[in-house]
């Protein structure tokens, strides 16, 4: 297949761009890869471009696309004549190749387009160089060097990487150690049975939000959502994270699965039953139909499109999780924080309606503003937290927000003083301290993973009730799990003896 090469010509391959547009226009699963790969300054070719955005017309309004709905949309561009009117058309649906080559060519017209880009690129540098007066080395340096970063950086977006596939990966890496060692719902299982009867589960079309501040444990939440759906019904799930490589992620299911830290796991510096633990735990992730996509610089039309190709491949399709919402982008170039907030508002609509496309509930992580840090004694998140915009608590149907006491308090179990006063004086945080210490003596058994108390305000349902449940957070291990009944009593009979 020729590709166009001339002195001071840019290079494309008007064949693999026919070939590409042609397999859009008549495969819907091709269609999914082309607009999760390519966007229309991808082709070179001016008529390719005005096909592309025509075909694009028509997937944004959800019109069914063919060689005729994409002639007419032509038509109504006033641009039929100008690509070569049904004829050409018709030539690009001729060139359509099997879903199984789809990303050959696909691959192809991305590498002349990030190959254009840096041509170009170098280009201007030299015409800088030559144009203008350099007054700061370096400064000129680092520019140019950011400007090559951005020309090649959509080499290539990464798809989806299977649980299986990463934890054999991760399986690896832990084999080599690193030299130095530092359920009766209506909806799907959230896995915690408080949290199941406060919302039923996740239901179908719903946007849930799982929001607090940094380093709360709402990406370790939402990963145990993910864990228990999937080990619970077999369902697929699909996880963006646009912050954490897909081996993290893995890393921390098995630290999930294995309750061994993730410092050992990360590290492989694992002893005695701990290794027999962490690969018994690798299996069972490995098991799980969980599906990873950690490309960095997260597109909303990436994550739309991904997400319609994956349930098309698998029907059962049972949640999407986005982590988080901050780094989704819509491709606006405006600045500001009016325009940020307007980016918010578009990912959070166009999310809820692929929820509702779907038919499947999307787990959306999302930051508190910092105003929560300026409140005084009760630093407990409340709706009007969400940061950037309002827009999210309207669109969301289940907004979660998460507090622990010991984020904000470096809490410890009361002295003896503290010790006298009645359970109902003491901050949550010292209650937990003192019920976990006093439990520990009673039963000789630590409670370990570094545990923490969580508090989950179920703060808007819009289909149900909203209420607390609380859990207990494993840090160490990244975990989450709540309190049994026999806990609950056990909590109950220390607190009335602590109050005598």
């Amino acid at each position: 297949m020729a590709v166009s090469k001339n002195s001071r010509e840019l290079p494309y391959n008007a064949q693999a761009e026919q070939a590409v547009l042609g397999s859009a226009l008549l495969s819907r699963e091709c269609l999914y890869t082309v607009f999760s790969r390519l966007n229309e300054e991808d082709f070179f070719v001016g008529k390719h471009q005005l096909i592309y955005r025509a075909i694009k017309n028509l997937f944004d309004k959800q019109t069914p696309v063919d060689v005729l709905t994409t002639t007419e949309e032509l038509m109504n561009m006033k641009e039929l004549e100008t690509i070569g009117g049904v004829e050409y058309l018709q030539q690009c649906a001729d060139a359509m190749v099997a879903l199984s080559s789809i990303d050959y060519y696909i691959n192809i017209v991305n590498d002349q387009a990030v190959l254009r880009r840096l041509i170009q690129t170098c280009r201007d540098i030299d015409a800088a160089y030559l144009s203008e007066e350099i007054t700061d080395v370096n400064e000129f340096i680092a520019n140019s060097e950011t400007t090559l970063k951005d020309a090649v950086e959509k080499r290539r977006v990464a798809e989806f990487k299977k649980a299986k596939d990463v934890a054999e990966e991760v399986k690896l890496n832990i084999e080599t150690p690193q030299e130095v060692k530092t359920d009766g719902v209506s909806g799907l299982t959230t896995g915690f049975d408080r949290l199941n009867k406060i919302t039923q589960g996740f239901h179908p079309g719903d946007m849930i939000i799982v929001a607090a501040r940094p380093s709360v444990g709402k990406t370790a939440l939402a990963l145990n959502f993910a864990y228990r759906a999937a080990k619970r019904t077999n369902k697929p799930i699909a996880i963006f994270s646009l912050e954490m490589p897909a081996e993290a992620l893995i890393k921390r299911l098995i630290g999930v699965e294995s309750a061994v830290s993730l410092t050992k796991i990360t590290t492989g510096n694992l002893v005695g039953v701990e290794r027999a633990k962490v690969a018994n735990a690798i299996y069972k992730i490995g098991s799980l139909p969980i599906y990873i996509d950690d490309s960095p610089n997260g597109k909303l039309m990436d994550i739309i499109a991904k997400s319609r190709k994956l349930q098309a491949n698998e029907p059962e399709l049972g949640m999407i999780i986005v982590d988080y919402l901050g780094l989704v982008t819509t491709g606006s170039t405006s600045k500001g924080s009016d325009s940020r907030q307007e980016e918010v508002r578009k990912t959070s609509l166009a999310l809820k309606a692929l929820a509702r496309e779907l038919q499947v509930p999307i787990i959306v992580v999302s930051q508190l503003s910092r105003d929560v840090e300026k409140r005084g004694e009760n630093k407990r998140p409340i709706l009007s937290d969400l940061r950037d915009s309002g827009s999210i608590e309207q669109d969301a149907d289940v907004v979660m927000l998460l507090y622990r006491e010991d984020y904000y308090k470096n809490s410890k179990a009361p002295n003896n003083n503290a010790g006298n006063k009645k359970m109902s004086n003491l901050s949550g945080s010292e209650r937990f301290e003192m019920v976990k210490e006093q439990k520990e003596k009673i039963t000789g058994e630590p409670m370990g993973g570094d545990v923490s108390y969580v508090e989950v305000n179920v703060a808007k349902n819009r289909n149900g009730q909203t209420g607390n449940a609380y859990l207990f957070f494993y840090k160490s291990f990244g975990s989450f799990d709540e309190p049994t009944e026999e806990w609950l009593k056990q909590m109950r009979e220390i607190a009335e003896n602590a109050a005598n």
